[in-house]
């Protein structure tokens, strides 16, 4: 546990809330809202958060077409309705440039794209969980909301991790294929559960770390017991980019939280190499291991992310300005690295390959907008905010530019939320001036 040591210097003011001075029913509300409309969308969002592990879980006698997460769209429509305040509150750079390269993808798939039906349903699938990160920096914004989304998202995850972990949601017992096969659950690709969890891991970490007034020890314990929930589905999953996740996210915060607490950087860098090694030698003895063993011994050519890259970089080069179009890189892709589906392709498996291959320069700019937005404003409101969203901005763009498709994962649109809100709160009290300085009385 860290503790800050300059907290209660003598003569220094008071931490101000970096949260809004009022409760949004105080910002001039509209006439026609009903009473309790803030509560409502609030406990909305929350639940919202808790279904992130559950994304592709199917409501009943649907035929398979409405799961859980997608009711998040019909969410934020009745949000708009009922108070159309959530769209000014909640603006964000960052969502305002995803609006943008979102927009600008459709508009090019309308016109260029070969796979009109594909295009659009993609497009759909990173629009939905955009215009819920807008309902969480709306929500978000306050202290206390923001502490609550991280801590929803990790009791979500830590009952997914459960029910993981006692086989309910896979496809087949878990005693059958422990330590040998990967096994995913609740419908989701194994990468992507994987990297929910790496987030909810990071949160866990971060709360325990963290010198936080009202986390006694046994707040602490049961987040740790939340952090080993969340991991241990973590190998179940045997993502690497989860692995890589968890490695940087970690490192990270606990590099900021060790040097805000006053830590000399030798000492700084000692915890870091130490958590490290930690980290190191658990995903070693894990599936995830196992599967970066083959890789060494058949050689780099064996895994499919490596055959592609070449070619996404060569599809760039062909067209870098306006771009081949959406979807029309994926049959070609999947030809020449020998994957994926013959008729349609394969994914990218990297965002910002995907986007500049796709667009070229007009979806390659927006989206390095985006990352460096997350990037810098995570970083600068580190000393209100501490570690935790900087250590989940950085893996999250960093397996985005290298082996994960960000733009359809849940658990990247709630990091968005999170830094935005965090953002708006900064907006909030930059706006409401400097804080007031008391000066002793004199005698």
């Amino acid at each position: 546990m860290l503790e800050a040591d300059r907290s209660r210097e003598p003569g220094r003011a008071a931490a101000r809330n970096w949260g809004l001075s009022r409760r949004p029913e105080a910002e001039g509300a509209q006439a026609y809202e009903l009473r309790g409309t803030w509560a409502f969308i609030t406990w909305g969002t929350m639940i919202s958060i808790a279904l992130v592990p559950f994304t592709n879980v199917f409501i009943p006698k649907t035929a398979l077409k409405y799961s859980v997460m997608s009711l998040t769209q019909l969410f934020f429509w009745a949000c708009l309705l009922i108070s159309p305040r959530v769209l000014r509150r909640g603006y964000s750079p960052i969502l305002a440039w995803m609006l943008v390269l979102y927009g600008t993808r459709y508009v090019y798939g309308t016109l260029l794209s070969n796979f009109q039906e594909l295009m659009a349903d993609s497009t759909r699938n990173m629009i939905r969980p955009m215009l819920w990160a807008w309902i969480l920096a709306a929500v978000m914004q306050e202290d206390r909301l923001r502490r609550w989304g991280a801590d929803v998202y990790l009791f979500g995850c830590t009952l997914a991790g459960v029910l993981h972990l006692l086989g309910i949601g896979t496809e087949r017992p878990i005693v059958e294929v422990m330590g040998s096969l990967r096994i995913s659950a609740f419908e989701l690709n194994a990468n992507v559960l994987g990297v929910i969890y790496a987030t909810a891991f990071v949160i866990a970490l971060a709360r325990v770390i963290q010198a936080r007034a009202g986390h006694g020890p046994l707040a602490r314990l049961l987040y740790a017991g939340a952090g080993v929930i969340t991991m241990l589905g973590l190998l179940l999953t045997g993502s690497r980019s989860a692995a890589v996740f968890v490695a940087l996210g970690s490192l990270s915060l606990i590099a900021i939280e060790t040097r805000r607490a006053g830590w000399s950087r030798s000492a700084v860098l000692a915890s870091v190499l130490a958590a490290g090694g930690i980290l190191g030698v658990g995903m070693a003895n894990s599936i995830i291991g196992q599967r970066s063993e083959r890789i060494a011994s058949a050689g780099v050519g064996s895994e499919d992310r490596a055959r592609m890259a070449p070619v996404l970089i060569e599809q760039f080069l062909r067209s870098p300005i306006i771009g081949l179009g959406p979807e029309n890189y994926r049959v070609e892709l999947g030809h020449r690295a020998r994957t994926g589906d013959p008729d349609v392709g394969i994914v990218a498996h990297n965002q910002l390959f995907m986007f500049a291959v796709e667009m070229g320069l007009f979806g390659l700019v927006p989206f390095l907008s985006i990352c460096g937005l997350l990037l810098v404003q995570s970083w600068r409101f580190r000393a209100a905010e501490g570690g935790l969203p900087f250590a989940l901005a950085l893996p999250c763009i960093f397996t985005a530019c290298t082996t994960a498709n960000i733009a359809f994962h849940w658990h990247f649109y709630f990091i968005v939320g999170l830094i935005a809100a965090a953002h708006g709160a900064q907006r909030a009290r930059q706006a409401s001036g400097p804080d007031p300085v008391f000066l002793p009385e004199q005698p």
